[in-house]
């Protein structure tokens, strides 16, 4: 009697196919994880330019509502629009979020300098009132003053300005970003004071 010895052929990986498979799920794992921090930083990014365009919006709706000659002040401006960093509702009291913390429209643009140019419009070759604000300067700080611009709208001789409203700040990515915001203002704007 014989017997049959049957041998038995184990089918498997060889190190080499385990070690690509292995380095194959890594790669996939890395493309992943920066796939997910770029999608992060655009998120956060497009946060940033909405902040800023909301932000840049509220500040116009300030121009827009003050007295033609209060714009012209560059004082008035600096104390009542510039450095103002939190909305506020008639009664002077700020507008709470649903935590009831004060809401700060420039909170997700971090380290942000704002700018505030106003001019004659159409320009005359005068020098522009050029105001800006930051954390090193929380008064505000004035870069160029056009010192008749008050006079000249108090006697009339200017009935229109140009305000530009300019927020710069630096990105999540390190990127340095802008925002730049145009108005014109003229006698009889919202507040309905000519002259004070």
């Amino acid at each position: 009697m014989r017997i049959a010895v049957r041998s038995k052929h184990y089918t498997g990986f060889t190190l080499a196919e385990v070690a690509l498979a292995m380095a194959v799920v890594a790669l996939f794992g890395l493309a992943t994880f920066a796939t997910n921090q770029r999608l992060l930083l655009a998120l956060k990014s497009q946060k940033e330019t909405t902040a800023a365009s909301l932000a840049m919006q509220w500040r116009m709706e300030m121009f827009r509502a003050s007295a033609f000659g209060d714009i012209a002040n560059k004082d008035w401006v600096k104390t009542n629009i510039l450095t103002v960093r939190n909305p506020i509702d008639g009664a002077g009291n700020p507008i709470l979020d649903a935590y009831n913390n004060p809401i700060n429209p420039f909170a997700p643009l971090g380290s942000i300098t704002e700018q505030f140019t106003i001019g004659v419009y159409p320009p005359d070759g005068s020098t522009n009132t050029v105001l800006s604000w930051d954390r090193s300067h929380p008064s505000g700080q004035e870069i160029s003053i056009n010192a008749n611009l008050l006079s000249e709208v108090t006697s009339g001789a200017v009935k229109m300005m140009k305000v530009d409203v300019l927020e710069t700040w630096t990105s999540a990515n390190g990127r340095q970003r802008q925002r730049q915001l145009s108005t014109m203002v003229t006698l009889g704007n919202i507040a309905g004071n000519l002259v004070q």
